[in-house]
């Protein structure tokens, strides 16, 4: 798989805003208009959506590394 393949698909998993679909989801808020306005693990809305949005911000993580390990480098 080319370099440019894995850059690609490493920058797209990470702007997949977790945070936002998980408070979407379970508590039907836009967490844009909540606590500071960040779309992160720290201003979702209680212990067990920050849990599964933590979990799911790993898992996106160690995908991008299993793309990469999958890379031809020169």
């Amino acid at each position: 798989m080319p370099l440019w393949i894995v850059l690609v698909s490493a920058y797209l998993l990470g702007a997949i805003p977790t945070a936002y679909f998980v408070a979407r989801g379970i508590a039907r808020v836009d967490i844009r208009q909540c606590g500071d306005g960040n779309v992160g693990t720290k201003n979702t809305l209680g212990s067990p959506a920050a849990i599964l949005v933590g979990v799911v911000n790993i898992g996106k993580g160690a995908m991008a590394l299993l793309v990469a390990r999958q890379a031809e480098l020169p």
